[in-house]
Formats: C-alpha cells, structure tokens, sequence
C-alpha cells in the first residue's frame, strides 16, 4: 500500500531539501555528491504550464498561449503516511502528472 502526495513548493532548492537528502561518494580521488530520495518514489515535475485561454500565431500555425503554474511540482510515493510533508501539499482537480 503507498501514500500519494501531490506537493508544491516555492522552487527547486526547496524542495530539494525535503525530498532527498545528499550522500558524498569518493571513489579514485573523484567525489560526487548524490541526491538520495527519502521517499519510495520521486517525480519531479517541475514547472507547470496552464492554457491562458488566448490563442497566439506561430509560424506553425495558431496554438495556446501557455502561462507558468507558479512554485515548483512534485508527485511523492511512500510506503508510509509522512505528515513532515503536509505543509506541501497541495489538492488537484486535474493532474498534470500521476502515478499509473
């Protein structure tokens, strides 16, 4: 059984440091800093775009004119409730992304 969460925050940075965590890898002189997920599953959605409802003229042709959602999307997966994410989440009508 998992727990979905549709979440929103102000922007990446934010929400970067309540989803994962960063893990230093040092292997031949090399380091690499990892992000690691403190959930099951993470999908960043990032920047939503909605319709304005106007219609703008490209050289393809006429289509949408698109304005940014504002704050940075995540979908979350866990196999736990995690109410440290309550404070993020957001109720959707229709969701741009989910889980099949």
């Amino acid at each position: 059984m998992y727990t979905d969460y549709f979440l929103k925050f102000t922007d990446e940075a934010e929400a970067n440091a309540a989803l994962f965590t960063e893990q230093t890898n040092v292997q031949d002189d090399v380091v690499e800093t990892v992000l690691v997920s403190k959930y099951a599953a993470v999908d960043v959605v990032g920047v939503i775009y909605k319709p304005t409802g106007k219609m703008i003229q490209t050289d393809e042709g006429e289509v949408p004119e698109m304005k940014a959602v504002p704050g940075w999307h995540v979908n979350v997966r866990h196999t736990d409730e995690a109410p440290e994410l309550d404070a993020y989440k957001v109720e959707v009508k229709t969701p741009s992304r989910m889980w099949a």
